[in-house]
C-alpha cells in the first residue's frame, strides 16, 4: 500500500520521514510488514554537494522479518530511475 505523508517532516531540520509521518498511520505501522521511505537531499536544498546531488537515501523504517536501516541509491533525474550506486567509479 502507498500512504500520504503528514506535514511533520518538513519541520524537521533533516526532513526525513519516520513511521509516525504516515498520514492515518496507526494501522499502516501495526499491521505492515515492511515500510520504505525516500530521501532525496536535494529535494530540499539546491546547495547539496555534487558527489551527493543525485543520491536516493532509502529509509526501511520497518521490516517485520529483518532489519531496518538505510541504503544508498543512484537517482538518475532524467529517466525516473534509480541504479545501483558504483562505489568503485565514485558515482
Amino acid at each position: 500500500a502507498c500512504s500520504q505523508l503528514s506535514r511533520e517532516p518538513e519541520k524537521r531540520p533533516d526532513h526525513r520521514p519516520q513511521l509516525s509521518d504516515l498520514r492515518e498511520s496507526g494501522t499502516l505501522e501495526q499491521d505492515s510488514d515492511l515500510v520504505l521511505f525516500i530521501y532525496r537531499e536535494r529535494f530540499y536544498n539546491d546547495n547539496v554537494a555534487e558527489d551527493k546531488r543525485n543520491i536516493a537515501e532509502i529509509i526501511i523504517a520497518k521490516h517485520r522479518n529483518g532489519p531496518t536501516g538505510k541504503l544508498e541509491l543512484m537517482f538518475i533525474d532524467e529517466q525516473t530511475k534509480f541504479a545501483n550506486l558504483d562505489r568503485r567509479r565514485g558515482s
